[in-house]
């Protein structure tokens, strides 16, 4: 799974890595005669178009998996509460533990 998230992720900073490239061609090409400013502007746009339609799968994808993940916690949970009691027990103490260290500031010091 996290190969996959990697290669995703791989694929998509590629895809926007073409439409920079693309678009500093674009840039170069301002005084180009219109024929060629013509087919770089259709590259970019179609680029582009391809960005956003590979952006909705990864983000639908991250959806799935966060949904999957979620049931997969509930089921956890009900199949073992007394555990799952036991660790929001453990997060609790130590975040309280953290808080408590930070603790107020001195009044006697001077603040900086």
């Amino acid at each position: 799974m996290t190969q996959h998230d990697t290669s995703a992720t791989d694929a998509l900073a590629a895809e926007l890595r073409r439409i920079v490239a693309q678009a500093e061609q674009l840039m170069a090409a301002a005084g180009a005669d219109q024929v060629v400013l013509g087919g770089l502007k259709d590259r970019v746009n179609d680029t582009i178009e391809a960005a956003r339609d590979k952006l909705t799968d990864l983000q639908q994808q991250a959806r799935q998996r966060g949904r999957g993940a979620a049931v997969a916690t509930e089921s956890w949970i009900r199949a073992n509460p007394w555990a799952a009691v036991a660790i929001g027990a453990g997060v609790g103490l130590i975040v309280g533990a953290l808080l408590l260290r930070g603790g107020p500031p001195d009044q006697n010091e001077p603040e900086a």
